[in-house]
């Protein structure tokens, strides 16, 4: 049974808060507030951060590898901000960038899709590697269609070593994944405008961006590095279509640790930045 795509509703939550914002959580003890101490201050950190910008996000990015390096205890903490996201109605990111083979991709797509509404993944191993992910998007009879992310050009310095290299026809890789990525969605899609298979593309090469969205024109992009990696938010209006749907936009440092530990303030602080990014994604993105 064919249901609807997670990114039809993501899309309702975009025209709803008129943002494309995610919030990117990133846990770091040097970076926590004064008094939010150990794994349960983590939790308790998440949920006030939460609780300050839902009207301003429609969803929440946990990157699984600070949650790992917390411990034993940190996948405890990872559901539980999932549990607390979703709870404020947000969609849950969960940014894993898995990817392996057959067998394991499925251990892999049971645990997170437990947790996530969505996931980012990895093609480098193939079809394989991701048919596990695709068959949650397919058909979930217990909560609706899942959705993934494909890494296609990302926002680190060093994408160019391997995501550039040219294919035989002279294209470079990460058009080749472009392709690909448009060939899952379209499968998948159905009859829906936007499909569950969406791509990485970092928001530092705003050309590269520019040409992914015409490769993968059914896809929901996620688009990392405006703030701290240095894109603006300028840079990602052709990403998006008329109705400013297309793409997610996720702020880690600029929201969870737009404050030093020791202010006081600092509650206020996280609600002005979401303010100001939300204004800021609405003249680029809604209102030019």
């Amino acid at each position: 049974m064919d249901v609807p795509s997670v990114f039809a509703h993501i899309a309702e939550l975009v025209t709803e808060k008129r943002s494309p914002l995610v919030l990117g959580l990133d846990p770091r003890s040097e970076r926590m507030p004064h008094g939010y101490v150990g794994n349960e201050g983590v939790v308790r950190f998440h949920s006030r951060l939460i609780e300050l910008v839902a009207d301003h996000v429609v969803a929440v990015k946990p990157q699984i590898a600070f949650f790992e390096q917390l411990g034993e205890d940190g996948l405890w903490v990872y559901a539980e901000t999932c549990r607390l996201a979703r709870q404020a109605g947000l969609v849950v990111i969960g940014d894993i960038k898995r990817g392996d083979i057959g067998s394991t991709a499925e251990a892999y797509a049971e645990a997170h899709f437990r947790w996530a509404d969505v996931v980012t993944v990895n093609p480098y191993l193939g079809d394989d590697s991701l048919e596990p992910f695709f068959a949650r998007c397919r058909d979930d009879t217990k909560e609706g269609g899942k959705g993934v992310f494909v890494l296609c050009a990302t926002s680190n310095p060093g994408w160019r070593r391997f995501q550039t290299v040219e294919d035989r026809d002279g294209r470079p890789l990460y058009l080749s994944v472009a392709a690909a990525i448009a060939e899952w969605n379209d499968e998948l899609r159905g009859g829906d405008v936007w499909g569950p298979v969406g791509a990485v593309v970092g928001a530092t090469h705003p050309e590269v961006l520019a040409s992914v969205r015409r490769a993968t024109r059914h896809s929901w992009l996620l688009v990392p590095g405006v703030g701290a990696q240095g894109a603006r938010m300028q840079d990602l209006k052709h990403a998006f279509d008329a109705d400013g749907h297309g793409a997610l936009v996720p702020v880690s440092r600029g929201l969870a640790s737009c404050f030093e530990p020791s202010d006081v303030g600092w509650e206020k602080r996280v609600r002005d930045a979401a303010e100001m990014l939300v204004a800021e994604a609405r003249s680029v993105v809604l209102d030019g």
